[in-house]
């Protein structure tokens, strides 16, 4: 049997295909492609070794030290002031703490029963604080805290600062002696109190029933002097009696004089009513007693003496309706204080006089000040006084720093820390700053910035930065100029005062140094 490969003719386009598969064309593309990646990964490789393939001069080139540079700062005219920088904190001198207590037994239990101030507020002499069971509060002027009730007859220089407290809110006291509570004293209480809106207070039912009975004596005494009087009167006015008439025989008998007689009568009238009249005296001397002591009066749970006033309200601590128990009311009088703590070397050249400004940075606020005291080393962080008014006390706080009895010892910001500012830390001097004005409210309680000047030249001097000068093993001190080309001079200078990383300097002769110039302070 035979195949057949070929139709019959044997015609070309009459010959079966061959089977499907890449053409010649096809196969040459994909061996130019795969040359020509070989290609590039040896070239690729070819830079990766030469990377990691140098030659000994360029290692050393790129194993040397870059080229030099220099630091350099110019030369300045200006004032240098030698100055010490440090911590201060700001803090009111007292803290008052009011404690109400009761302005009477008949009050029971104490309830805030009004308030007249808010925390913020200001108090202003006169102005009403609040109101406990109905009883007043208010503030007055006063260097002496509240310790007794202050009544009708007291003297002490409680009763003078009463008075000029009045005085001051235009209630003048009369022709009362200062320091003595008399009758102009208590029309200025009476007036203060109406002007208030609130009952006047009293001396109480005692006084008064003491003035009544005094009263009843002297008017019985005078009673008596006009009844005496009027029987007296009406003995003069009687017409004599007719002598009997004498005759020859008898003679004239003398006139009686005996008991029963007219005469008689009479010396007994002038007697009782001489005796009338000297207890009525007596009577009414007792009576001018009884009234000094009685009257208008001011209890002491009703003021609050502050040393300065207007005060700054700190703290309420109380609701109308709400039991007052403790310190219902805080007030701060007096302005601030402020006391920087040095280190003992910053504190040698410090003395008092010298200039200071105080600086709070987190907001700008700067304010001038002097050195009026410079203290005794101590731990304690400087605070202020908590005094407690009312409650029956007026003593100082005596807790430790930092809690109650201090005010402004916990408070200090957190713009930079004070030398004590935690137990066992060493020692500091406390600086006391006067400020030249009133330091604003905002800065009670801040930790600030305290500049101390300490002296300052008389006008501008030529200076560079301290590291600018230096000096050889001779002694001799230079500073090194630079000009506009990078050309290098030394110039010998003689140093002044520094201050603030500044130094003044003195070209020697012929040297040549302006201010302008650069010098240079490091490479």
């Amino acid at each position: 049997m035979t195949a057949t490969t070929m139709t019959a003719g044997g015609a070309d386009d009459d010959v079966a295909d061959p089977p499907a598969g890449p053409s010649r064309g096809a196969r040459r593309r994909r061996v130019l492609v795969g040359v020509a990646v070989a290609a590039a990964l040896v070239a690729v490789g070819g830079l990766g070794a030469a990377a990691f393939v140098k030659s000994p001069a360029e290692r050393a080139a790129r194993t040397a030290p870059p080229p030099e540079s220099l630091l350099t700062a110019p030369v300045v005219s200006q004032v240098l002031t030698r100055s010490v920088t440090a911590r201060a904190v700001v803090y009111p001198p007292a803290q008052y703490d009011v404690v109400p207590s009761a302005a009477s037994p008949e009050i029971t239990r104490l309830f805030v029963s009004k308030l007249g101030v808010r925390t913020g507020d200001t108090a202003a002499a006169g102005r009403l604080l609040a109101e406990v069971s109905g009883q007043p509060l208010f503030a007055l002027p006063g260097p002496v805290p509240a310790y007794r009730d202050v009544k009708p007859g007291a003297t002490g220089p409680d009763v003078a600062e009463l008075q000029d407290a009045l005085s001051g809110l235009g209630h003048p006291i009369g022709d009362d002696d200062k320091g003595t509570f008399g009758p102009g004293t208590a029309a200025a209480v009476t007036a203060f109190y109406r002007g208030l809106g609130y009952p006047v207070p009293t001396t109480g039912a005692t006084t008064q029933q003491a003035v009544d009975t005094a009263q009843k004596a002297v008017d019985a005494d005078r009673r008596t002097v006009d009844g005496l009087t009027e029987r007296k009167r009406a003995g003069a006015t009687r017409a004599p009696a007719p002598a009997p008439a004498a005759t020859p025989a008898t003679p004239a008998t003398p006139p009686a004089t005996g008991p029963g007689t007219d005469i008689d009568i009479d010396i007994d009238i002038d007697q009782q009513l001489a005796a009338t009249r000297k207890q009525l005296a007596a009577d009414q001397v007792a009576l001018e007693k009884a009234r000094a002591v009685n009257g208008p009066m001011v209890p002491a749970a009703h003021v609050l003496f502050l040393p300065v006033l207007p005060a700054a309200v700190t703290a309420v601590n109380g609701s109308v309706g709400s039991p007052a128990a403790g310190t219902l009311l805080s007030l701060t009088s007096g302005g601030l204080d402020v006391t920087g703590q040095l280190t003992p070397g910053q504190a040698a050249g410090v003395k008092p006089g010298m200039a200071a400004e105080i600086l709070a940075e987190d907001t700008g606020t700067t304010v001038s000040g002097t050195v009026t005291e410079v203290g005794a080393p101590t731990t304690a962080p400087p605070a202020g006084r908590v005094i407690t008014l009312g409650g029956g006390a007026a003593a100082p706080g005596g807790a430790p720093p930092g809690g109650p009895g201090t005010v402004g010892g916990a408070t200090g910001g957190a713009a930079g820390a004070p030398p004590n500012n935690a137990a066992g830390t060493p020692s500091y001097i406390p600086v006391t700053i006067t400020p030249s004005g009133p330091l604003p409210p905002a800065l009670n309680g801040k930790n600030v910035r305290l500049t101390i000047r300490r002296d300052a030249a008389s006008a501008p001097v030529t200076a560079v930065p301290v590291a600018a000068v230096s000096t050889d093993a001779a002694g001799r001190t230079s500073v090194t100029r630079v000009d506009a080309a990078g050309t290098r001079t030394t110039v010998p200078v003689s140093t002044g005062v520094s201050a603030d990383g500044m130094v003044a300097v003195t070209p020697a002769d012929g040297a040549g140094l302006r201010p302008g110039d650069r010098v240079v302070v490091g490479k």
